[in-house]
Parts: C-alpha cells; sequence; structure tokens
C-alpha cells in the first residue's frame, strides 16, 4: 500500500497521539493560529490526494485551477454548508464527514446551555466576579428547576436524540418536530406547537436554504415571554437581529448560543445583551470527543484514497 500524504487546514487535537495509529500516512499542517489563506489552500489542493479541514474555510470553485490534485475532503465536524457539494461532486471529489463522533458533546453542551440559563448560573457567577456580592436574600439571582419542564427539540436527529434521552433524568416533557413523525418514545408535534409549549427550545438543523432564518421573527412571537431559545447547529438557522430585539426587550427569557453569524462575534452591542449567553463554537471541544474527531477524520480519509 502506497503512502497517503494528507493535508490538515489546522493542527488537528491529539493529533501527533493519534497519527501514531496510522501506517503509511504522512500528514502535513497549516501551522499558523490564523485561517488558511486562500492562496495556501489552493496550493494544498495541488499537492495533495487528500485534505482534512473545518467550517472556517469556505471551499468552492475559487480554490480550484486546472491541475487540482484532491481526490478527497474530509470535514472535521458534521455540518458540511461551507462546502460546495455541487461543485466539489462535478469535479469528482469527494466529500466525508463525522457524525457519531460529535454527537454526545453536542447535545450535552446544549443540555449545559440550558441548565445555565434557567439556573442563572453565568449572570451570578458574573455578579459575583464584578465584587457586587455583599449580602443574600431568598430571591437572589433565583432561577428554576429543569423538572417537569417542556422540552421542545427541532430537529430529532442523532444529536436531538441523545439529547431527549438526557433529559429523561430530569423527568422532562420532550416534543420535537422534524420533517416527519420519527415514531419514537418522545411527542411529534408542528413548529407552531413546539414553539408555544416549550419553556427551553433547541435547535439541531442542518443549515439549508429552507433552514435559513427558520427562527425568525414570526417564530421569536410564539414563543413563552420567559422561554430560552438554544442553538447549538448553525448561526444562520436564527434571524439573530430580530432575536437580540426580542431579549432586549424582555420578550422572551433568554439564549444562549454556541453559533453566530457572523463567527467570531465581536459585537460589544450584541455580546453585552445581559439575556444572552454565547459560547464560541465548542459544541465538540471535549478532549474524549475531539482526539475521536481526530480519529475519525483521517481514518474516513485514508478509507476513501485506498479505495480509490
Amino acid at each position: 500500500m502506497k503512502t497517503q500524504k494528507i493535508y490538515c487546514t489546522t493542527k488537528l487535537p491529539f493529533l501527533d497521539e493519534v497519527k501514531a495509529q496510522f501506517k503509511d500516512v504522512e500528514i502535513d499542517f497549516w501551522p499558523e493560529q490564523t485561517n488558511i489563506t486562500d492562496e495556501a489552500l489552493k496550493d494544498v489542493f495541488n499537492t495533495y490526494e487528500g485534505v482534512i479541514t473545518s467550517h472556517t474555510v469556505k471551499i468552492d470553485s475559487r480554490l480550484f485551477g486546472e491541475n487540482f490534485k484532491v481526490k478527497a475532503i474530509s470535514s472535521y465536524g458534521t455540518g458540511q454548508d461551507y462546502l460546495d457539494k455541487p461543485f466539489l461532486a462535478s469535479k469528482g471529489v469527494a466529500t466525508i464527514a463525522i457524525y457519531d463522533e460529535c454527537t454526545y458533546s453536542t447535545a450535552e453542551l446544549a443540555l449545559a446551555l440550558g441548565l445555565n440559563c434557567i439556573r442563572n448560573i453565568n449572570s451570578s457567577s458574573e455578579y459575583v466576579r464584578e465584587g457586587k456580592w455583599n449580602g443574600s436574600g431568598l430571591t437572589l439571582f433565583m432561577g428554576d428547576n429543569l423538572v417537569n419542564k417542556t422540552w421542545g427539540i427541532v430537529g430529532m436527529g442523532k444529536i436531538g436524540t441523545r439529547l431527549a434521552n438526557m433529559l429523561k433524568a430530569f423527568n422532562c416533557r420532550v416534543i420535537y418536530t422534524a420533517n416527519s413523525d420519527h415514531h419514537n418514545e418522545w411527542e411529534y408535534c408542528s413548529k407552531e406547537a413546539l414553539l408555544k409549549q416549550s419553556d427551553i427550545i433547541s435547535l439541531h438543523l442542518p443549515l439549508k436554504d429552507d433552514t435559513i432564518n427558520y427562527i425568525d421573527e414570526a417564530e421569536l412571537k410564539l414563543m413563552k415571554k420567559n422561554a430560552i431559545l438554544i442553538n447549538v447547529c448553525r448561526g444562520k438557522v436564527i434571524n439573530n437581529s430580530k432575536l437580540y430585539e426580542h431579549l432586549k426587550q424582555g420578550l422572551i427569557g433568554c439564549a444562549a448560543l454556541d453559533v453566530t453569524d457572523p463567527e467570531p462575534l465581536n459585537d460589544t452591542a450584541i455580546t453585552a445583551i445581559p439575556n444572552l449567553l454565547i459560547t464560541p463554537h465548542i459544541g465538540t471541544a471535549a478532549a474524549y470527543t475531539r482526539k475521536q474527531m481526530t480519529y475519525a477524520s483521517i481514518n474516513n480519509l485514508l478509507s476513501v484514497l485506498n479505495a480509490g
């Protein structure tokens, strides 16, 4: 078997440790902390048959010349909205994603964000950090319990299903909406019914033409005034400007976003909204998960290259 040379657009977590598990492979990577440049990526596609990349770099026709060599692109994650898949298919370039390895951590983060919001963990921590804690009161940062709440899951795929199982420990009523009734143990309902009934809503959708602004002004108006909205999929699934307006006006309780549009988000007028919690796209940022993802992205790529 020939030695495969593959390239990573960033150094993958645990790369040295995981690479030792493979034979007949050489792995190079972009050494800078910044995103790989277009010119560098063009050279990569002209040099390497296999490339591992992530959502931070849009891959389309602008990066391909006449002498490209790349045969397969392995996504370091589940979403592939940053890949122009029709164009890549027309060029005979295979695309591969990671699925199972991302499921647990993303579901776990959605749960953690929900707990953070309902128990005011982040805001109360900031209160102490700012030196404001000078007494106690029985209602100081009083939130609520997750037990017996209605949690609405939008998109009952692998992540949504894993989250629903986690919520059994909290005796939550889990309802969900999806393209169709999955005939599982949870209650299927319409989008409108879910938005009206849920205390907490979490989004687990792929980014497609029909999911852009899936949560828009009309949907926000249907939600309870104390509802919690969680997004762990893609920023563009929400009309974020409308969300920020609703949060500032107190029309919904709070939102927790692990994904934004754009990313990174450095607008202090947004990040200062008190009932908005933002994390920097850390859905799978857990050591066990990232090690599995690094292995899977390399193994998936090698499987395609060695088969062809």
